[in-house]
C-alpha cells in the first residue's frame, strides 16, 4: 500500500507533536484561515504530509520573518489568485477576494471559484501559498 503526500492520515495531536507545537495553536491557524484541515467523517481534524510542510512554513515565516498571523494573512491574500488559476477580466472583476487585501481567497464563503465547485484544499493558490509569499514582489509586479 502506498500513500501520497496529499493523504490526510496524521491526527491534530500527533501533528502538533511532529512540530512541536500546541494542539490550540494548530486550531488558531486554521481560525485564522491559514490552514485547511482535512476532516474525518466524525468531524475530526486529520493532516497530510502536505499540511505539515505548510504549518512548517508558517512557523518560519513567524520566527524568522517575525511576522504574526494577521500579517502571513495579509501576505497570502495578496497573492495574485488570478494570475495562478488563470481567471478571466469578467471573473476578476465579480470576485471578492480581487478586491480584498485583507483576506485570503480561501476565507471568503462565496467567490466565484467556489461557485464553480472547485475545492480550495487542491487549489494551486493554497496549495502554494507558502511558496509564492517568497515570490510575492515578482509576481506583482507581473501583474
Amino acid at each position: 500500500m502506498k500513500f501520497t503526500d496529499e493523504e490526510p492520515l496524521i491526527t491534530i495531536g500527533v501533528a502538533a507533536q511532529k512540530l512541536g507545537i500546541a494542539v490550540p495553536t494548530m486550531r488558531m491557524y486554521e481560525k485564522a484561515g491559514l490552514i485547511i484541515p482535512h476532516r474525518n467523517s466524525s468531524g475530526r481534524r486529520m493532516y497530510s504530509i502536505t499540511d505539515i510542510e505548510r504549518i512548517s512554513c508558517i512557523r518560519k515565516l513567524i520566527k524568522e520573518e517575525s511576522l504574526n498571523l494577521a500579517g502571513i494573512r495579509r501576505l497570502m491574500a495578496l497573492i495574485p489568485c488570478w494570475q495562478l488559476k488563470p481567471c478571466s477580466e469578467e471573473k476578476k472583476s465579480q470576485c471578492p477576494a480581487f478586491r480584498s487585501h485583507k483576506k485570503i481567497c480561501w476565507m471568503f464563503p462565496q467567490t466565484l471559484c467556489n461557485n464553480d465547485n472547485e475545492n480550495c484544499r487542491t487549489c494551486p493558490v493554497y496549495l502554494n501559498s507558502c511558496e509564492n509569499i517568497e515570490n510575492l514582489k515578482t509576481m506583482m509586479c507581473e501583474s
